[in-house]
């Protein structure tokens, strides 16, 4: 008798154990928001033709065709248990609101021989199918693509009629895909299939595809990384043009990677410096979170490097890393793949090339010295996130055009620095204004009343540019901040010249 209620105690702990391990439906990760509410259709709509023909309707006729879609969206597409069912009939199922970029999951299931896919921004689309298919690969790929790649790098599927998992990240025209946990479209440009000539839409709706055959969804959740309406807001703050014209084409890396907190701030500054590359001609950008990129048979095609609130050992190779660079043909430890990083970035900038750095690019690589050396200093706090003023260390600098050489105020996070900041080694631009700035905050390191906010320096023939402005979303459509900006960036291009001497030597 002992042993079989201790037999059945087992089996119940075991139950218990399992039931705790299954995620709970529809409910989002950390971060993210529902799509679906596992209960209707709220958010959704049905499909009206594509986005051209969308946009070439009156007002009038859209309302006419989005009412007859949406009759079509309900006697199709169910909510059963969870989970969003379409019959195979009827068309495609929309968000109501458009989205710029983002990363969501969902889960999709399909029958045998099925097919759909899931459409970015109205655009064709992240492939789902049964992977015994003619092609005989499998989903997750840019199916529609004609000049990137198209085809998913390995075939991740579980078998029909068993549930699989996207994760998809849109930052611009680029998209990564991971099913079932591995990567199976990596950084991909996604073409516009409606109008080839032109790239993707900056905005759109997300669809389930419609293509003829029972589906299921479940777990759609989406984190929003930059919104249509901050990206208009860049796109009225950006300056008409460069205030040098770039002495020749200039290819800009924006790299995002951080490790530990993560500052929500990162894909707008991120976009906003691609988009001062493009309205104003200074340079092309490609933005990023991958370190191999930082290999320098990757750098070399570069000329100088942004580093958007890159927090944290962000130089410290992950197991995806290492699998990255061992399919690349560099079969190595961490230890080593570390090291390459480093020396590649270092030798980047004393070869001649530029790095920019914004706000918490100085929070990182603590246990690298060299860094600290290169971007200027290592955070020590930030004692204000308030209205602040801001001092002019060098009113004739060209960077400080942006201001006119005039003192001014501003909200945002203000760091201050410890070593190995100096001004015997950094050309400081601009200045906490203690004059005008509450100097009554706790955890105030410093005693010397030095707060440096920007400054540059040379690191053997390049170029490095710090402002440790930018922990707030505003400061990137600050029409004065993104001139300042577009000026830093183009000083570390090369193009704009100006002192670097540290200021303690004047």
């Amino acid at each position: 008798m002992l042993r079989l209620v201790c037999c059945f105690g087992l089996l119940l702990s075991m139950a218990t154990f399992v039931m705790a391990e299954e995620p709970a439906l529809n409910q989002p990760p950390k971060g993210f928001k529902q799509l679906f509410n596992g209960k209707d259709l709220s958010g959704w709509k049905g499909l009206v033709a594509n986005p051209k023909k969308r946009a070439e309707m009156s007002p009038e006729e859209l309302a006419e065709a989005q009412a007859k879609a949406d009759e079509s969206m309900r006697a199709h597409w169910q909510v059963e248990d969870g989970v969003l069912i379409f019959d195979g009939k009827g068309q495609s199922l929309c968000t109501s609101k458009d989205y710029a970029d983002f990363e969501m999951y969902v889960d999709f299931k399909i029958k045998k021989a099925g097919d759909s896919g899931i459409y970015l921004r109205g655009s064709p689309q992240v492939q789902i199918w049964d992977p015994e298919n003619e092609k005989g690969v499998g989903s997750g790929g840019l199916f529609n693509n004609q000049k990137n790649p198209s085809k998913p790098l390995v075939t991740a599927d579980k078998p029909v009629e068993e549930w699989n998992t996207f994760f998809i990240r849109m930052i611009g025209d680029r998209v990564t895909v991971k099913l079932n946990g591995e990567l199976v479209t990596d950084d991909v440009v996604l073409e516009n299939y409606w109008e080839r000539d032109k790239p993707i839409y900056r905005t759109g709706q997300i669809e389930l595809q419609n293509h003829g055959n029972t589906l299921y969804f479940r777990n759609i959740y989406i984190r929003e990384l930059v919104t249509p309406e901050q990206l208009a807001k860049i796109e009225e703050a950006l300056p008409e043009k460069p205030r040098v014209e770039p002495k020749e084409k200039h290819n800009v890396l924006v790299f995002t990677r951080y490790d530990g907190f993560r500052h929500s701030s990162i894909p707008v500054g991120a976009m906003a410096v691609k988009m001062l590359g493009e309205k104003t001609g200074a340079f092309d950008a490609r933005i990023t979170n991958d370190l191999t990129m930082l290999s320098p048979e990757t750098l070399k095609d570069y000329d100088a490097i942004v580093m958007v609130n890159t927090t944290g050992s962000w130089i410290k190779p992950r197991d995806e890393d290492i699998a990255k660079l061992a399919a690349a043909g560099k079969e190595m430890s961490k230890e080593d793949a570390e090291k390459m990083f480093r020396e590649s970035l270092l030798e980047f900038v004393s070869s001649g090339k530029g790095l920019v750095g914004f706000h918490a690019a100085s929070d990182a690589n603590y246990h690298w010295e060299d860094f600290g050396k290169l971007i200027g200093g290592y955070f020590h706090g930030h004692p204000w996130h308030e209205k602040v003023g801001i001092k002019v260390d060098d009113p004739e600098h060209p960077l400080m055009a942006a201001f006119g050489g005039e003192n001014f105020a501003i909200v945002d996070e203000i760091y201050q620095f410890r070593d190995p900041y100096s001004r015997e080694a950094l050309h400081v631009l601009l200045s906490l204004d203690v004059d005008n700035t509450n100097m009554n905050k706790g955890g105030i390191h410093r005693k010397d009343g030095d707060f440096a906010v920007s400054w540059v320096r040379k690191w053997g023939d390049g170029r490095v540019f710090y402002s440790s402005l930018g922990h707030r979303e505003e400061i990137y459509w600050n029409p004065q901040m993104l001139k300042f900006y577009l000026d830093g960036i183009q000083f570390a291009l090369g193009d704009i010249d100006g002192p670097t001497a540290p200021s303690a030597a004047k």
